[in-house]
């Protein structure tokens, strides 16, 4: 981790992953849905739309894609840690990734959220092709009937038109469009 010194000599950790994970746990809880899905993250307070709500955190690389991680390259997973491993997918989420400084995502609230609302995102915008969900849960108009990965979003979805996906998926938009490998 990087140090800024203050001219009192005082340091300040530039990368604080214990503040990230305070401002997690301030931000969001888990809780059971009530409903198949198991447990989900819910808002702790109201968020306004490009406000972080989870600062994601890496807890382990992994060697092979599972049902758990979360794509970060062609061959790159990893699981993050509590609370963004939980989060459950939507075709219709509140949510959004950005690359953070963690070697992870930020999850960023793609319209307004009030406090108690499940917060949810498109696991298809960091996977090319999604094994996580075989049978999508999210019960929304929209929904895909599964989460069924990047490679079958259509181009104009709006998380596609708002770049909102992960980084090495930008190279699919002109190599693999029309031709889907």
């Amino acid at each position: 981790m990087s140090t800024l010194h203050t001219d009192e000599g005082e340091s300040i950790l530039t990368d604080d992953v214990d503040l990230a994970r305070r401002l997690n746990a301030r931000n969001v809880t888990v809780l059971d849905t009530g409903d198949d899905r198991g447990r989900g993250v819910f808002a702790a307070r109201d968020f306004m739309p490009g406000e972080v709500v989870i600062i994601g955190l890496l807890e382990r690389l992994e060697g092979t894609r599972t049902i758990n991680s979360i794509q970060l390259d062609w061959n790159n997973h990893a699981l993050f840690e509590k609370p963004a491993v939980i989060v459950n997918h939507s075709c219709d989420p509140n949510l959004a990734i950005v690359p953070n400084r963690f070697g992870a995502y930020d999850f960023i609230a793609i319209r307004e959220i009030h406090a108690a609302v499940e917060v949810t995102w498109d696991y298809a915008t960091s996977e090319f092709n999604c094994i996580g969900i075989s049978v999508c849960l999210c019960s929304t108009a929209n929904c895909r009937g599964a989460a069924g990965g990047f490679s079958k979003l259509p181009p104009d979805h709006p998380l596609v038109v708002s770049r909102f996906f992960a980084p090495y998926l930008e190279e699919t938009l002109t190599n693999f469009r029309g031709k889907r490998p």
